[in-house]
């Protein structure tokens, strides 16, 4: 679809739902709230959704306790998936999706998806905060403020890595400037998000980082969160998220991979890469996907012969 296409879906709409995508990140989130946000403003009944928890960091983002606040309605105008990119990141609201007498895709992944009527997709966006932010302004730019300006930007450069992976583009820096001028904290917003760490987590990460495994004359790092470290530091799965990136700003290293077990023989894994490594194929010989420079996927078996798959993976993407 084009852009004018989805503001015209939209706004025949009167009463909406928003979908992030399971285990959620900040640009499914805060895409979501900040839609949210500018259609109230703009006069419809809105609703958002997302089967997961909030991560620590997002707790403070604008209107963050509206997630899953509302009863959900039998039936919906329009529901809008933001940043999925398949139908089973939609965890248990799938059929709720469904149940919109239309519904939208708004995305900037790779996968091919049809499990939506309407998609609005661009693989080049750095986040699909890009995208959510493009159709505000040719909506209605007046309706942009502070707060969405601020979840709009925070998307950005959690999604970018602080603006550091090859997804970053011309658009992606120029609405990044455009939201500075709503007078955001943007250095308080990457503290939060690169740097700032619990006590917990730090515990978490001095007793796993020493166990950090190296392949391949140590192109490949791999580091595993167990149960039983988390038992130990008073930490949860959560905790681990986008530690990972510790392991990949080791030079030399071209595919870091942490694998984190949420249940016995259950496994998150999160991949970085860095030069020609691709994260995304990586993970999608597995079922999951993302980019080119970061991906995940869920994957269950015994731990060494998980590993021993991961590994296989990477090495032919080397």
């Amino acid at each position: 679809m084009e852009i004018n296409d989805v503001i015209k879906l939209i706004k025949s709409a009167n009463t909406i739902a928003l979908f992030s995508h399971i285990n959620p990140d900040c640009d499914t989130i805060c895409s979501a709230l900040a839609l949210k946000a500018f259609l109230v403003k703009g006069g419809k009944a809105v609703s958002a959704f997302c089967d997961g928890d909030l991560k620590r960091e997002m707790n403070d983002l604008y209107s963050a306790d509206s997630v899953n606040a509302d009863t959900p309605s039998a039936s919906y105008d329009l529901t809008i998936a933001i940043d999925c990119a398949a139908e089973d990141r939609l965890g248990k609201y799938r059929t709720l999706f469904k149940k919109g007498r239309r519904n939208l895709c708004i995305d900037h992944h790779l996968q091919d998806r049809n499990y939506a009527a309407y998609n609005f997709i661009d693989a080049k966006a750095g986040a699909t905060a890009e995208l959510i932010y493009l159709i505000m302004k040719n909506w209605d730019e007046s309706l942009i403020d502070k707060d969405i300006a601020s979840l709009i930007y925070t998307a950005l450069v959690t999604d970018t890595g602080n603006f550091a992976y090859s997804n970053v583009g011309v658009r992606t820096m120029n609405i990044a400037s455009a939201m500075l001028s709503y007078g955001i904290p943007n250095a308080d917003i990457s503290f939060e998000h690169f740097r700032a760490v619990s006590r917990d987590t730090f515990l978490l990460k001095t007793r796993v980082f020493s166990k950090t495994r190296f392949f391949e004359d140590n192109k490949i790092a791999v580091v595993s969160f167990m149960q039983e470290d988390f038992q130990a530091t008073g930490t949860t799965v959560s905790n681990s998220s986008n530690l990972v990136s510790d392991i990949a700003n080791i030079a030399g290293v071209e595919i870091a991979v942490s694998i984190t077990e949420v249940k016995p023989n259950a496994y998150k894994v999160s991949i970085r890469t860095h030069k020609d490594a691709d994260a995304n194929a990586i993970a999608m010989t597995f079922g999951g996907g993302g980019h080119k420079n970061a991906a995940g996927f869920m994957t269950n078996g015994f731990y060494g012969n998980v590993l021993d798959d991961i590994l296989k993976a990477c090495k032919d993407n080397l």
